[in-house]
């Protein structure tokens, strides 16, 4: 399985649009790792986490053609993971799509069927070629003949918001991100069936900032989740992980991060980076 990070930051992006901090500022001048679009992340070419408005960005920066995907899982309604004018966009009226393309499959929750508002028969656009498919928290489905997802609730702000457990072969993958510290819900479905991460990718949004709110995590609580997973059995020393969804907030330009992330045995994100696990 093969994970391409196609963006990595939170909502604003680093640089900010309008920021004067000293991590905008120094990614303006250093670019390259620094940079950090809206996060988003495609699974073997054709399975994608997320579609937030560096979509179009993301398809002419990685030669990823966006008519053949046909799957997509959303985490949940923000709108730096689903931006609902590009989605539409896959209409027939704005889009020469070849005869016999598959529509596009967009799974979510409560939330994201309420911004996406599909017809009683699950279509989202007028010609059909875009369907939601509403899944439930702790629900598994098969997609593709090849891999299984389950929603597993995040703890965020947003209606329903989930994190995603995918399954190909003898591997498995964690993204995880938009969430604070797993509920006991959580953490008793992953030990009741014996999950193990070949690799997690977990929300470091706040970085080295101390934080009192709930719904996102830095390194602190990511190093708390990570204690738990290894408790449960669901990670070990064998076990990739990966810092990512990166805010400027988080006090930490690419170098800063990577110090850290180094240290605690981490992986930190940047776009167009690819794990394989």
């Amino acid at each position: 399985m093969i994970v391409k990070y196609l963006g990595t930051g939170a909502a604003e992006g680093i640089p900010a649009v309008f920021c004067h901090c000293e991590v905008c500022n120094h990614a303006r001048v250093n670019k390259g790792r620094n940079i950090r679009t809206r996060s988003q992340a495609l699974i073997d070419g054709k399975l994608l986490l997320d579609f937030g408005p560096d979509t179009f960005l993301h398809s002419l920066e990685y030669n990823i053609q966006l008519a053949d995907i046909q799957v997509c899982f959303v985490t949940h309604s923000h709108d730096d993971h689903l931006y609902l004018e590009d989605l539409r966009a896959r209409r027939r009226s704005r889009a020469n799509l070849r005869l016999g393309t598959p529509v596009l499959k967009v799974y979510g929750g409560q939330g994201v069927r309420e911004i996406l508002k599909p017809k009683d028969d699950g279509f989202v656009t007028k010609d059909n070629s875009v369907v939601f498919c509403q899944i439930k928290p702790f629900e598994q489905v098969e997609i593709l003949n090849e891999y299984k997802v389950t929603a597993l609730p995040a703890v965020h702000t947003s209606n329903e918001p989930f994190v995603y457990v995918i399954q190909s072969n003898t591997k498995t993958f964690l993204y995880g991100h938009d969430t604070d510290y797993f509920e006991e819900n959580v953490w008793e479905y992953l030990k009741k069936n014996n999950i193990y991460f070949d690799a997690v990718s977990l929300d470091c949004t706040e970085g080295v900032k101390h934080i009192e709110y709930t719904g996102h995590m830095n390194f602190e609580r990511m190093q708390n989740m990570c204690e738990r997973l290894r408790i449960e059995g669901c990670i070990d020393v064998n076990t990739q992980i990966v810092a990512n969804h990166i805010s400027h907030n988080g006090l930490a330009n690419y170098n800063k991060a990577n110090e850290v992330g180094k240290s605690l045995g981490y992986i930190v994100s940047y776009d167009g980076m690819e794990i394989e696990v």
